[in-house]
């Protein structure tokens, strides 16, 4: 009995690290090839406003914002240009908003079925204008489309959740099973994937695809080594 508990919390726990890590992968495959798209570059500053959602459905509607904050003494005006893929070629806009002193705004626009490029993506582009002393600032984002019924926002927190109870609750039940002679090595790699896919989810998150990438490397090899190690207990 003891050996079927600890198979079914390495099974918990296996199966909540490789929804965090399909996560992290998917977030960062899409922003990688939103750089890597044949937008215009600016060579401004890093717009870390820039909010996109990380997976969208394949007739969802949703949308993407900057923020934008005045943090001088003066009234500033700048400008947010955009582009965004679609069928044919990227859309531009541009909008123009006025920002007391100490205020924030942010700006949200539209994106759907008619923005999807390559089938799998919508890439986007964000460059709010420079607003002296505030330099020109850019960065891009991609969405991963996914050919799955609901929408984008639920998929993404059910993955999120599962993952975590997953690998929560596998490592729980994995620390009161092993005995001592087992409960080393063992607890410190599931505990270090743990922290990774904690790791990978906050990069998906915030948009830094090279770390995400760096992250599911380092998880890859570390997870290849613990499952190895795990199987020949099992």
């Amino acid at each position: 009995m003891k050996k079927i508990s600890r198979s079914f919390f390495y099974t918990l726990f296996f199966i909540g690290a490789l929804l965090g890590l399909t996560l992290t992968a998917l977030a960062a495959w899409a922003d990688l090839e939103a750089a890597a798209y044949g937008f215009d570059r600016t060579g401004g500053g890093q717009l870390s406003s820039l909010s996109c959602p990380i997976l969208m459905t394949t007739n969802e509607t949703s949308s993407f914002s900057v923020k934008a904050t005045n943090t001088m003494q003066g009234k500033l005006s700048p400008s947010i240009k955009t582009d965004i893929t679609s069928r044919l070629m990227p859309i531009a806009s541009y909008t123009h908003i006025e920002l007391a002193p100490g205020e924030s705004k942010r700006v949200e626009w539209k994106i759907g079925p008619e923005n999807v490029e390559l089938r799998q993506f919508i890439f986007i582009r964000a460059w709010v204008y420079a607003s002296y002393p505030i330099p020109n600032r850019e960065n891009t984002c991609g969405v991963f489309i996914v050919h799955l019924p609901s929408n984008g926002t639920v998929i993404t927190w059910t993955m999120v959740v599962l993952s975590l109870l997953g690998i929560g609750i596998g490592l729980y039940g994995l620390t009161q099973t092993q005995g001592p002679v087992q409960s080393g090595m063992d607890t410190l790699r599931f505990t270090l994937l743990f922290f990774l896919v904690i790791a990978g989810l906050i990069t998906s998150f915030m948009g830094w695809w090279i770390q995400g990438v760096i992250v599911i490397a380092v998880s890859l090899l570390l997870g290849v080594v613990t499952f190895g190690f795990t199987a020949r207990k099992l």
